[in-house]
């Protein structure tokens, strides 16, 4: 059984890299804002939120973002978070 995502989203070192470089880049190394609510995260609340979904997990597809945001976005690149929903991780 193929999880959400198939074998795009790689092995476990591949999320890793991947989380690890979103980290650095959108953030201080250790935490990063949700790109759409803006909420803190740490590597264990960090996903990788594909801009255009269907596609790699390249680093030029994926953004930083929460659980919440990412599962309520779907596949709708036009979506926007709700004002006054921002969960706290940290």
């Amino acid at each position: 059984m193929t999880r959400a995502g198939g074998e795009k989203r790689g092995n476990n070192r591949d999320r890793y890299a991947r989380k690890t470089w979103m980290l650095f880049l959108f953030g201080d190394g250790i935490r990063v804002e949700c790109t759409h609510c803006e909420c803190t995260l740490i590597r264990t609340t960090l996903e990788a939120d594909r801009i255009v979904s269907g596609s790699s997990y390249q680093h030029m597809n994926i953004q930083p973002s929460c659980r919440n945001c990412n599962a309520a976005r779907n596949n709708d690149p036009e979506w926007i978070a709700p004002k006054n929903t921002k969960p706290s991780f940290w």
